[in-house]
């Protein structure tokens, strides 16, 4: 099958790159491990827009970030994903992590990042939540948050409705070379005939890179802990807190999320396993204690979900350009935990690498840039629309206002989902302070209409991941 861009990875990177190639009159192919999309380090990140403050002057990913940033309002009202600015301010508790602040006033300058200093009762003014204890302060107006699991879909779904074909269960195998490129990526049921090749696996990103023939690096997987706090605390907690960074990074953060709730973490432990996802009660607890030194008002009792993530860590980071060894290969890896903050940048970035090496500029004629059908039914909601649609109005999910209509609306094209996950991951059923316990039975008989499965049969993630085992004699 002839392709001119065979993008591998279908996570915030890959699917960010394919949307940003669906604008050009070229054709693109993404095939991905997975059955979905967003479903390794996408699916369990902070979703924060980084506004650049804290990145390392003159680093591409610092670069990357700073111009994915001023995209950020535009983007996300033509994607329909939410996203708004919440400020971060970190806190300095001892007289060491104080004396830490100004370089980090500094560094957010050289960013062209504003930064205020703050002490005594302007601490408050900015981070009413912070804890009492807190000796001196730096705030950041301009950081965000964005509804990040929702972005992936996003971009794939805008990059579908361009004529990108996505392949999923589908990942590369092997491949073929002439004369110093890749001529062909196999995966068990296609071969691929590419021009150009994206490397955006992820965590998977260095075995991509040795099947290929390029590179032999490693991607070292670092995992990090969350708590997820209900949207009722959400109100509690108007910005991010943080502390002084560590030699791990950040470290834990009180973070409100772009649709109202609130998370806690995460922890910051490098393993073995990339797909190690199992939470810890010791070192996650850890980290909780650290979020309630930053604000003691957190009340556990609102927490829903204890979950894992796994970034993709490299030396060097920020590893996007082409493969010495594999000719006609980009390899973008070890994109950390910036991913999302630096997509839409990264996306331009490694457009133009494939431009200046003859991929066509040439836009294409009208092509999709608006999710309209993204809306949530629930916000249109009227009598007329009632009356003419009512099972599609019908409220499934309680929690978080989710309607048959736009249930269904995640079992369509493009991009359906075809696991209770995937309608989560499109719609936030299931993901509310019930976890489903009111609304799973709904969700599962409505994609059953889809998935030709019986309700009990619906793989909740991947296959063999079945919501029961069907009828008994019982």
């Amino acid at each position: 099958m002839p392709v001119d861009v065979l993008v591998i990875g279908a996570g915030v990177v890959g699917t960010a790159v394919a949307r940003e190639l669906s604008l050009l009159d070229v054709s693109v192919a993404v095939i991905e491990r997975w059955h979905d999309v967003g479903e390794e380090t996408s699916k369990a990140n902070s979703g924060v827009t980084n506004c650049g403050w804290s990145l390392k002057p003159g680093s591409l990913e610092g670069q990357l970030v700073s111009a994915s940033y001023p995209q950020w309002p535009q983007l996300t009202t033509d994607l329909g994903v939410e996203w708004r600015k919440v400020g971060i301010t970190m806190l300095a508790f001892t007289d060491e992590e104080v004396a830490a602040l100004p370089a980090w006033v500094e560094r957010a300058d050289q960013n062209g990042n504003e930064a205020l200093l703050l002490e005594g009762d302007d601490i408050f003014e900015y981070a009413p939540h912070a804890s009492l204890s807190t000796k001196m302060a730096v705030h950041i107006p301009e950081e965000a948050v964005v509804d990040s699991v929702r972005l992936t879909v996003a971009y794939g779904e805008q990059a579908s409705l361009n004529g990108v074909r996505f392949y999923f269960s589908q990942p590369a195998v092997s491949a073929e070379h002439v004369d110093g490129v890749v001529s062909e990526v196999s995966t068990p049921h296609h071969t691929f005939r590419p021009r150009f090749i994206v490397n955006a696996a992820g965590l998977g990103a260095d075995d991509v890179s040795r099947i290929l023939g390029g590179e032999d690096f490693a991607v070292t997987p670092r995992r990090g802990q969350w708590a997820l706090l209900d949207r009722e605390f959400g109100s509690r907690v108007p910005g991010i807190l943080t502390g002084v960074p560590g030699p791990l990074g950040h470290g834990p953060m009180v973070l409100p999320t772009a649709h109202g709730s609130v998370l806690l973490g995460p922890t910051a432990e490098d393993q073995a396993d990339k797909l190690d996802r199992t939470t810890d009660e010791a070192n996650l607890n850890e980290v909780l204690a650290r979020c309630t030194q930053m604000m003691p008002a957190i009340d556990m009792r609102f927490v829903t979900k204890r979950f894992a993530g796994v970034r993709a860590n490299s030396d060097p980071t920020y590893r996007i350009g082409w493969s010495g060894s594999a000719g006609n290969v980009v390899h973008v890896a070890g994109i950390r935990s910036t991913g999302v903050s630096a997509s839409p940048g990264i996306a331009q970035y490694v457009r133009d690498l494939l431009v200046e090496q003859g991929l066509s500029s040439t836009p294409k004629s009208n092509p999709v840039r608006v999710l309209d059908y993204r809306k949530p039914l629930w916000s249109g909601l009227d009598c007329a629309g009632a009356a003419a649609d009512p099972l599609g109005r019908t409220v499934i999910c309680a929690c978080e206002k989710v309607t048959a209509g736009d249930i269904h609306q995640a079992l369509s094209d493009p991009l359906p989902a075809t696991s209770i996950i995937g309608v989560a991951r499109r719609t936030h059923a299931t993901w509310g302070r019930c976890q489903g316990s009111a609304c799973l039975s709904g969700v599962s008989f409505i994609t059953s209409m889809y998935t030709g499965h019986d309700p009990w049969e619906i793989p909740y993630h991947e296959p063999g991941s079945q919501l029961g085992v069907g009828a008994t004699d019982d």
